[in-house]
């Protein structure tokens, strides 16, 4: 306020921000500047209550309508002035956006303040269609109509609670399965950590849970006496009990299919999609029923021949789901401990910012991806969707003299097939 003229300052800083994160929009991750011009207005469709979309759109005809009958009342008249000021911050806004390729991602959070003009066009809406129901039993119709639209939103929000930043409407497809996840940015407040913890808490209610360090963030919503429970694991998950997962991609990768289930022990979904996974590094923490699903696999991957095989672990791959499995484990290796490249086809394939690499990497921490039981570690990950020339495989340690090695191996998927 002391100094108007400063707003050009904020929109030159909205059109140069530099920092590069990308956003995943429509299964593809964008980047500024290559921003599309119907990013923001996207996004605000998909993920606004149909009736207040519809609601808005009337309320903007009316208020155009009722300027261009009486141009001079714009400016004469108060409540035409602040209906055309409500226009205004609705519109001009997302056009800045759109014209000075913006630096937008996670949606369309930088523009959240334009609910509120958009909420009061809304009102505007409904009062004209009020307005134009001239009979009684017209006007009570469209009164209960939109009555039972405010009630679906509310139900809307009740059930996604408390989840509730992940509402999408019908406009996209919801309900096939991981594909919001995989389409669109879901989530990135980090809210969904919450739930994980007050999960094991329950669970384990007398003991000290080790968790991975990313769901620390949510330890002071917690009672404090739950607080002192919730020890992290440190940046890497080294020696963490728990791995509480979230549905939302890793930051400049398209999100991958999600691995089969092992040593889960509570899972979230968001319409069709999944937004957090609990899991158990070590088996014997978890009931049978979620022990089981790991069990049957290592069976099946003894029971088969390998694909491939060194000193330290056996790759097993069927479709497009491979089975990694080491014969003796320690507690310290559930992070990091082997690796996975993936070669696409052709690396145009691959959707990443740096694609001069060639490779996805994957890291297999067991406590993600995998499980431990019985002496022996388990994990499985399933292929990206583009298609897979090759796998490099391997793994590092420490030796005696504390230095760290590295071993890695190609794996031909061509002939694997052949075979």
């Amino acid at each position: 306020w002391n100094d108007p003229a400063a707003i050009v300052d904020a929109f030159e800083t909205l059109a140069r921000y530099p920092l590069d994160v990308g956003t995943l929009f429509q299964g593809e991750i964008v980047r500024w500047p290559a921003i599309p011009p119907h990013y923001l207005p996207t996004w605000m469709a998909i993920t606004t209550p149909p009736a207040a979309l519809l609601l808005t759109l009337a309320g903007a005809a009316a208020v155009v309508r009722r300027g261009a009958a009486r141009p001079r009342d714009v400016l004469r008249n108060t409540g035409l002035r602040f209906e055309w000021l409500l226009l205004a911050c609705l519109t001009l806004p997302p056009a800045a956006v759109v014209a000075l390729q913006a630096n937008v991602y996670d949606g369309w959070r930088q523009m959240y303040f334009l609910y509120a003009p958009l909420c009061l066009l809304a009102a505007c809406g409904l009062r004209g269609l009020l307005a134009a129901a001239r009979r009684p039993w017209a006007r009570r119709a469209t009164g209960v109509l939109a009555a039972a639209a405010l009630a679906g939103m509310a139900v809307d929000v009740v059930r996604l609670h408390p989840h509730q930043a992940a509402y999408f409407n019908f406009l996209v497809d919801r309900w096939t399965p991981e594909r919001l996840r995989t389409r669109y940015e879901m989530l990135y407040w980090g809210a969904e950590y919450r739930e994980g913890l007050e999960v094991l808490l329950a669970r384990h209610p007398d003991e000290t849970l080790t968790v991975n360090a990313a769901a620390i963030q949510s330890r002071p919503i917690l009672p404090a006496a739950a607080r002192e429970r919730i020890v992290s694991a440190g940046p890497t998950g080294q020696g963490a009990d728990f791995f509480i997962i979230r549905g939302r991609r890793t930051r400049g990768l398209l999100p991958l299919p999600p691995p089969p289930s092992l040593g889960v022990i509570h899972t979230r979904r968001v319409y069709g999609s999944t937004v957090l996974t609990v899991k158990a590094v070590d088996l014997s923490r978890v009931d049978e029923a979620a022990a089981a699903p790991a069990r049957a696999a290592y069976r099946a991957a003894a029971a088969g021949e390998p694909l491939f095989r060194s000193e330290a672990f056996d790759l097993h791959l069927d479709g497009r789901t491979l089975t990694w499995v080491v014969e003796s484990c320690r507690r310290e290796d559930t992070w990091r401990m082997f690796l996975l490249e993936v070669v696409p086809v052709d690396p145009d394939d691959l959707p990443l910012r740096r694609r001069e690499r060639g490779w996805l990497g994957l890291g297999f921490p067991f406590g993600r991806f995998g499980v431990r039981f019985d002496g022996r570690c388990l994990a499985r990950r399933t292929l990206p969707d583009f298609p897979v020339r090759a796998l490099r495989v391997g793994r590092q340690w420490r030796d005696e003299a504390g230095e760290q090695r590295r071993e890695a191996t190609t794996v031909d998927l061509s002939a694997a097939r052949r075979r």
